[in-house]
């Protein structure tokens, strides 16, 4: 494979697969996680701890409960004759900063997914060199043990 049958990859990327390509013995694989892809400002953190808030089991089994009771205990307690209207409003009010959340949550899956893709890549690539080259050696072994088999008398 050739540096013009991947367009799609950055200079950078590129240079990096010429590099496996050319010492593929000294390629190490890369362990890629998303804590190394995420920001260390404020809203990076705020955003990582909300998606973990949000996307937990515990906060599903939350409100589940809540809006059984809240069904319930709203007829029989009376705070609320009518639950629906009262309780979508309330149910309705944090999807959007939820459905943002989410979105930046995806991002970051994203980004790890292609930093991931990558490190795969490259070990690929250094395996499929290693390979291409002991097969480089095997042959020329055959042709090294021909000749001798061809200019050697045989033993009596």
């Amino acid at each position: 494979m050739t540096a013009t049958d991947q367009p799609h990859l950055s200079p950078r990327h590129q240079a990096m697969d010429d590099a496996v390509r050319a010492a593929p013995g000294e390629h190490h694989p890369k362990l890629v996680v998303s804590a190394q892809h995420r920001g260390g400002g404020v809203l990076d953190r705020t955003a990582a701890v909300v998606s973990d808030v949000v996307g937990s089991m515990w906060t599903f089994v939350f409100v589940t409960l809540g809006v059984v009771v809240w069904l319930f205990a709203g007829n029989i307690v009376g705070f609320d004759k009518t639950p629906w209207p009262l309780l979508l409003t309330i149910l309705n009010l944090p999807q959007l900063s939820i459905m943002i959340s989410l979105q930046v949550s995806a991002n970051l899956a994203q980004k790890t997914s292609d930093a991931r893709a990558l490190a795969d890549h490259q070990t690929l690539i250094a395996l499929h060199e290693l390979s291409t080259q002991q097969l480089r050696i095997l042959h020329n072994q055959d042709k090294v043990l021909d000749l001798l088999k061809r200019n050697v008398p045989p033993a009596s």
